[in-house]
């Protein structure tokens, strides 16, 4: 496994074919074009075989405020990215502000770079730079230091940002870099790589789950499943369509589902409180629907480009009414693939919504991984539309809300000769006639549909990480997971991990069992009530429970998460001393 420089944890650096694992940042104004040289530097790497890691941090305004980029490059061979670390072996950086960020984290404080407006960087490592090709300087300082060779730079800037400026700008920061390099070589692995976002992998896990269909509206951070799936659905005969509001995205879809097509609506909090009234038509008439909520800052408008768990007691208690819901929380951006299409086969076979929570970290993250990895999760999944009928001889008496012994009940596509019904928001009979004997149906019916998915059958409602007779579990989902298994990595006596996939209903027997050896508990999430922990408290009695919280917006390093569990349990035992 790739090594973690932190003398915490008792690791060294190794060398590997020229390159240790590196870090390195960029920091600078929005508009710069920080995320631009950012997204240049990982496809370099990515074609050069080096797994890596992005973070970005940018402003919650729309103008003004500044943009971070984070990149963690595994050393030559590993095939697992690196998590977010607190150590920096190089920043680049605009102004003091980024000067202020940075040098608490830098491994060498010599190795902080940036232009001539900072006070704070050593003197023979600010540039000439202008406003605009900061950016193109930075990058090259960066590949200098980390030893890309200059021509490959050279071809990748002019795929973005033609002419002899940009070239001399980054031949210029190059330079620079060179003079701090100890080493260091970027050399082609020949290995087949992919970069993808948590985003990225729901819209290819949609696409393998016969999704061709989608209808959205642009809100941070789900704007980008918009994008991918407008260039990705018309080579394959589908479509998107930009709809005027959350709440047409919500209905569109859901008369794309009743139709029998299998889509998908994408939001935040925002977004998703606006849909809430759709939540409960869709409980009414039973169309199934998947619902993604890429959970930001909040409340309101909050903190836009912000990570955040504080959405799930939302999500599970949202719409007017009682009715039926599953929640699912993918683990990481792999996991992501995977999950939309259980979801999608989950919301067929139940025939009610089915929310995927994902947090704004995950969401955006961009991992680059083998294209196999790939491959093999996008294959996990078989379609499975559950009792629908697309196509079937003639039928007669048909009663679309008619369950035999407890089981789903079949449900038709217009079309169907003898299938015909009404999917009406108001109650109704078996039939879909509305103005039912209410006594009746509230007592059999209703009570039916409110607890179809009481139980679930779903294989994979977490995974567990590391040795089960760990004294320690860990809990926790989405961009906190990779916190989780890496300390559980290089803790494996300490701790094990428990990665929750299935919120609602809640797996209690899974985890319970999960938990048989531990002693101490400790829920990680990023909100300030524990929200996680209050859905799960069934399934956590008799043992030692904390919460382990977190609000500011901004994701975990590594040794933040270790030095908040060591906190935890060290205030445990003094108070059992006590």
């Amino acid at each position: 496994m790739y090594q973690i420089p932190d003398a915490q944890f008792g690791v060294k650096r190794r060398r590997i074919g020229g390159l240790q694992m590196k870090t390195a940042a960029l920091f600078g104004l929005t508009g710069q074009g920080i995320e631009t040289a950012g997204e240049i530097l990982s496809n370099i790497m990515r074609s050069q075989g080096y797994t890596h890691r992005a973070w970005r941090d940018f402003s919650t305004i729309i103008r003004g405020g500044h943009t971070a980029f984070e990149i963690y490059i595994s050393e030559k061979g590993e095939e697992a990215p690196p998590p977010r670390i607190e150590t920096i072996d190089i920043a680049v950086v605009w102004d003091d502000e980024g000067a202020k960020r940075y040098l608490p984290r830098m491994a060498d404080s010599a190795m902080l770079f940036g232009s001539m407006n900072t006070t704070m960087v050593p003197e023979e490592n600010r540039g000439e730079t202008p406003k605009l090709g900061f950016n193109v300087w930075s990058l090259g300082v960066i590949a200098g230091y980390l030893g890309i060779p200059f021509p490959l730079l050279e071809d990748s800037i002019n795929q973005h940002f033609a002419g002899e400026l940009n070239q001399n700008l980054a031949h210029r920061g190059y330079i620079l870099g060179q003079f701090k390099n100890k080493g260091n070589t970027v050399t082609n692995k020949l290995s087949d790589l992919v970069t993808i976002s948590g985003n990225d992998a729901l819209s290819l896990g949609a696409i393998a789950g016969d999704v061709r269909h989608y209808f959205g509206y642009p809100i941070t951070p789900a704007s980008e499943i918009l994008e991918n799936l407008t260039k990705w659905l018309p080579p394959l005969g589908g479509k998107t369509v930009q709809v005027e509001d959350e709440m047409a995205a919500i209905y569109a879809a859901a008369g794309a589902s009743y139709a029998g097509e299998r889509t998908f609506v994408a939001s935040s909090g925002p977004g998703i409180a606006l849909m809430t009234e759709a939540l409960s038509y869709l409980g009414a008439t039973e169309i199934p629907l998947v619902i993604i909520d890429n959970q930001r800052g909040g409340p309101s408008t909050g903190m836009p480009t912000k990570t955040e768990q504080s959405d799930l007691q939302h999500l599970r208690y949202a719409g007017h009414g009682e009715f039926a819901r599953i929640i699912l929380t993918p683990t990481d951006v792999l996991d992501c693939i995977a999950v939309i299409q259980e979801a999608l086969n989950l919301a067929d076979y139940y025939q009610c919504p089915v929310i995927l929570a994902l947090d704004l970290d995950l969401a955006v993250r961009r991992v680059s991984l083998p294209w196999v990895a790939v491959e093999q999760a996008i294959r996990s999944v078989t379609v499975d539309r559950g009792p629908t009928l697309l196509e079937s001889l003639p039928i007669e008496d048909y009663a679309r809300f008619h369950s035999v012994d407890g089981a789903p009940p079949v449900r038709t596509v217009p079309g169907i000769k003898g299938g015909g019904y009404v999917a009406s928001g108001d109650e109704h009979d078996e039939k879909g006639f509305m103005e039912p004997d209410f006594k009746v149906v509230r007592e059999t019916h209703h009570l039916r549909r409110l607890h179809k998915a009481d139980q679930i059958e779903y294989q994979r409602p977490l995974s567990i990480i590391g040795n089960m007779d760990a004294p320690v579990a860990i809990i926790g989902t989405g961009s906190m997971s990779e916190l989780i298994e890496n300390l559980v990595k290089r803790q494996p006596e300490q701790y094990k991990g428990v990665l929750l996939r299935q919120l609602h209903p809640v797996p209690v027997e899974s985890i319970v069992n999960a938990l048989s050896e531990a002693k101490t508990v400790i829920v990680a999430e990023y909100n300030a009530t524990g929200q996680i922990r209050s859905m799960i408290e069934s399934a956590l009695v008799d043992r030692q429970i904390h919460s382990l919280l977190r609000y500011n917006g901004e994701h975990y390093t590594l040794e933040e998460f270790q030095d908040s569990v060591t906190s935890i349990l060290s205030a445990q035992k003094e108070l059992t001393r006590g």
